[in-house]
């Protein structure tokens, strides 16, 4: 790996040209449904097919080889058996394409003879600057360019979307792994910028794509799906994850926890799963948050994509259901945040400006005959008195007197204050688009306490992480 190589990773997400190498017209096949991602009128580069079999394949012109193609081709996607991908990596050299992502399984996660074939592979693609990705992956979906590798019909995978107010980028070792949250950020309507199924890491590997996504502009939080690494890739990934973590977060989650659970990894991907606390440690010390499950992780990672981090732990919860402010507390208090009640002087303020019959503390409880005026109140003298690092609002619709000026009110005092907003809000069709308006401002909302409590948690710990003062390092050379 080299730090020098990450302009060569450009070509996988702004390829202008892309051959599919083993094209297919058969029905249901991996080489058809590889072709029918581009031509989609979305991906606006040539395409070509090759297969010495056919002539065209879906209206794509097909070549016996990619030597047969006039045009430079710029990434090659390889849906071929592994047999047969040595010769074609000496038809990829020949071309003088750049990049290659190999689709194919039945390489060194199968044993001796693939990790042979695996080894011949990537001394030619050393030979002739040919950077890979795979083999035994999906390959990638970028949604700016809509280069989609995916093998997956899109009427059983959905594709996710960016987002105008936030994008995190995702890296898994696993594919099915990639093709599953594929399909569930589509329909969580998450903010996807990039999805990079890495399978076996034979060339390109989690420490290349982590400084490229630190300085991709399309990406505000990296995550990682992982079932371990060798010693020395891991050592380097760790150690630009320093370098990354103090200007990008970055997630992490990491299964073969268990002895069973590692031996699985290793058959999987041919990788190792690594002993799990020297793995915790090395998280700990380079600056990375490790989350157990991928719920956990889209969670905090939509609010950190959306709100700054969080110069402290410091918790007011302010609600307009005593239950839902009791709730979310526990869960914020189960994850170590702390819930500091008001000062004096804070609780007199408030007292002045809210009925007398609102709960002054920790949960605020402005109780179910709210306007937003409450809510304002508490949010002015709350910030201004510096008490607090985090802020949580419970936003319950169901009451008639609270009406969708909620969400101005809210917006307009995170972006004065600067300080990091989280909204729960529990309900149904009105309330889920109240949350989806509250969101195209950038606040993260949530349909429970126990998910607000992680994205708050997320935010105080990225915050921790980002303000630790041995980790102030310049951002922005090539080299860390």
């Amino acid at each position: 790996m080299s730090y020098a190589s990450t302009e060569s990773l450009d070509v996988f997400f702004k390829a202008k040209s892309i051959a599919i190498y083993g094209a297919s017209a058969s029905q249901n096949s991996v080489g058809q449904a590889i072709i029918q991602n581009f031509i989609k009128p979305q991906y606006t580069g040539k395409v070509y097919a090759v297969n010495p079999k056919y002539n065209q394949v879906l209206g794509v012109p097909c070549y016996p080889t990619l030597q047969a193609i006039e045009e430079p081709v710029d990434l090659v996607v390889v849906a071929v058996p592994a047999r047969i991908t040595p010769r074609v990596f000496d038809d990829i050299a020949a071309k003088g394409a750049k990049a290659a992502i190999i689709i194919s399984g039945g390489f060194s996660e199968t044993g001796y003879a693939g990790t042979e074939l695996e080894e011949e592979v990537v001394a030619i693609s050393k030979k002739h600057g040919i950077r890979v990705i795979g083999p035994n992956c999906v390959g990638i979906v970028d949604t700016h360019s809509h280069i989609d590798t995916f093998f997956l019909p899109e009427y059983r995978c959905g594709r996710p979307r960016p987002s105008n107010v936030a994008n995190i980028s995702l890296v898994s070792q696993s594919g099915a792994f990639a093709a599953a949250i594929s399909d569930w950020t589509a329909e969580l309507g998450l903010g996807i910028s990039k999805l990079i199924s890495l399978g076996n890491k034979c060339d390109v590997d989690d420490d290349d794509l982590l400084w490229y996504l630190a300085k991709d502009p399309t990406t505000q939080v990296i995550c990682y799906y992982t079932e371990g690494y060798d010693e020395l890739k891991g050592r380097t990934f760790f150690d630009t994850a320093k370098n990354v973590t103090p200007h990008k977060p970055v997630l992490v989650v990491k299964s073969g926890r268990g002895q069973r659970a590692r031996a699985a990894a290793s058959s999987h991907t041919g990788s190792l799963a690594g002993s799990d606390n020297i793995a915790d440690s090395a998280y700990r010390q380079s600056g990375i948050i490790r989350v157990n499950n991928f719920e956990h992780m889209f969670d905090m990672a939509k609010a950190l994509a959306m709100q700054p981090p969080a110069k402290g732990d410091r918790v007011l919860m302010i609600t307009n259901g005593g239950g839902l402010g009791v709730m979310t507390t526990d869960a914020l208090e189960a994850l170590g945040l702390v819930i500091p009640s008001p000062s004096k002087e804070l609780e007199e303020k408030f007292n002045e400006r809210l009925p007398s019959y609102c709960a002054i503390g920790n949960p605020i409880d402005v109780v179910g005959d709210t306007d937003s005026s409450r809510y304002d109140a508490v949010f002015e003298e709350a910030i201004k008195s510096g008490e607090y690092d985090i802020f949580v609002v419970g936003m319950l619709l169901q009451t008639p007197s609270l009406n969708m000026d909620i969400t101005n009110v809210i917006s307009n005092h995170q972006r004065q204050s600067g300080l990091p907003f989280v909204v729960v809000s529990m309900g149904g069709g009105f309330t889920t688009k109240a949350g989806e308006i509250m969101e195209l401002m950038g606040v993260p909302t949530y349909a429970t306490g126990e998910k607000a409590a992680l994205a708050a948690k997320g935010l105080a710990k990225y915050g921790e992480i980002k303000y630790r003062e041995k980790f102030n390092k310049t951002f922005g050379s090539d080299k860390p």
